[in-house]
């Protein structure tokens, strides 16, 4: 079966589409798979080789080398990092076994010399429940304020957020209806009382700003449009420009976007770090808060078990890692810290001389 590489691309993002994936998932799918049939030329797919793949990614104007790029007010951008090498390699490596399952290819690996990079594993920040706190007073709107107290209230993550909608807020009961992106799994979480207050002053206003009673299937946080330059004008007095914007559209039939913005903001605002941060930073924190919280008073395992539930994993040892925390070092800890060190080993190696000596 012959077809060119946009086509397939093409068949295979409509399918990704249809079946739900994320959001997240689908902007990097559809910024980079267009990209790399840019590159290579398009060719039908029973021409294409490893050697096109190895080109997109080490080539002349490559992904690891200075390159075009389609964002906004960024023309050209330099070689992307290991962390994005290795995004890109493994979405690409799922598009190529689709492929082959589709009947396109007989060849079983176009990714030959493209191997995994060595990530820097960065420690990730934490903010303290004081700070999280913070966020939600430098937020830029209601809806932005609202976002922030869900996810430093429920520790969910931005997908999960961005998929609730109004009826999944249940006041009556004190609970939030959320879907699990990732496993697909319904939960029935508990709605805090700091949440509860939140979200009860969000949709009156969000009532408002729609110009309507709420609906059960309007999105929670929804889309807007609008705050484009509609004109300027030099101000008189002060000589300087002055622009006019067109007003905000509010879309409740669809999910707010870039979700990560709300919280750079929020994280500058305060005086943290923005790069690499996101929704991801206000769960990790949460979590451990909350585990800090717990392990105090009812151990480290009933805390560990306690706080994988609120994150939805499936096992504890991942939470363990997006904790940060490890068992081994846990073991580390609590036979060193505040002990004799050295001092313990050397004294026991004098004893044990003696009382060979003395048998």
């Amino acid at each position: 079966m012959t077809i060119a590489l946009r086509s397939a691309v093409e068949e295979y993002l409509e399918i990704r589409q249809r079946s739900g994936k994320a959001d997240n998932t689908m902007r990097v799918d559809t910024t980079l798979l267009p990209r790399f049939v840019e590159h290579i030329g398009n060719p039908d797919f029973d021409k294409l080789s490893s050697t096109h793949v190895r080109d997109f990614f080490y080539g002349a104007g490559g992904i690891m080398d200075t390159h075009s790029t389609r964002i906004k007010g960024q023309p050209v951008r330099e070689a992307v990092g290991p962390g994005t090498h290795n995004n890109y390699r493994a979405r690409l490596r799922v598009f190529f076994s689709f492929c082959k399952a589709s009947g396109f290819t007989a060849l079983d690996n176009y990714l030959t010399g493209v191997d995994p990079l060595p990530e820097p594993k960065r420690r990730r920040q934490q903010p303290a429940p004081s700070l999280l706190l913070q966020l939600l007073d430098q937020s830029e709107c209601a809806m932005h304020r609202a976002y922030l107290a869900t996810a430093v209230n429920t520790a969910c993550r931005a997908s999960e957020i961005t998929n609730m909608r109004v009826g999944d807020i249940d006041f009556a009961r004190s609970e939030v209806f959320v879907t699990v992106i990732k496993t697909r799994e319904e939960d029935e979480m508990p709605l805090t009382a700091d949440l509860e207050r939140e979200l009860r002053v969000w949709l009156v206003e969000y009532a408002e700003l729609l110009g309507r009673p709420l609906r059960e299937d309007d999105y929670l946080f929804p889309a807007r449009t609008g705050n484009a330059i509609a004109t300027h004008y030099l101000d008189e007095a002060t000589g300087e420009r002055v622009y006019v914007r067109t007003p905000f559209v509010w879309h409740p039939d669809r999910p707010v976007q870039r979700t990560e913005k709300i919280v750079k903001h929020a994280l500058a605002a305060v005086g943290l770090p923005t790069r690499y941060e996101g929704t991801h930073t206000i769960r990790r924190a949460v979590a451990r808060a909350y585990f800090d919280a717990l392990s105090s008073e009812a151990g480290y395992d009933a805390a560990l078990r306690t706080v994988s539930a609120l994150l939805h994993h499936s096992n504890m040892a991942t939470t363990e890692r997006y904790l940060g925390l490890s068992s081994e070092r846990r073991r580390r800890d609590e036979t060193m810290k505040g002990r004799p060190f050295l001092t313990a080993m050397v004294s026991q190696e004098n004893v044990v001389p003696l009382r060979r000596a003395q048998g």
